[in-house]
């Protein structure tokens, strides 16, 4: 016979790769643990988890380079009349 216990597969506790802190009303740093943030084992981003709610940060994504407008054309400059 098993127990409850005994059954259930453990998973291992994760730790954060980052702490995050509340600063202070009056500014001073090294406040209160507000959260934590993990890498994603995937990509540049995090996982934050600030208050119980879970949170996802990502770096901006590069835009493609816009080519310039071409310029309308300059009519050709007529000479006075002859």
């Amino acid at each position: 016979m098993t127990t409850t216990n005994e059954t259930k597969t453990t998973k291992a506790k994760q730790v954060p790769d980052f702490y995050i802190f509340e600063n202070g009303a009056d500014g001073t740093k090294g406040g209160k643990p507000a959260g934590a943030a993990f890498a994603h084992k995937k990509g540049k981003g995090f996982t934050m988890l600030i208050a119980g709610k879970r949170y996802a940060a990502f770096p901006p994504k590069a835009k493609p380079a816009a080519e310039p407008e071409a310029q309308p054309a300059q009519p050709a400059a007529q000479g006075e009349g002859a």
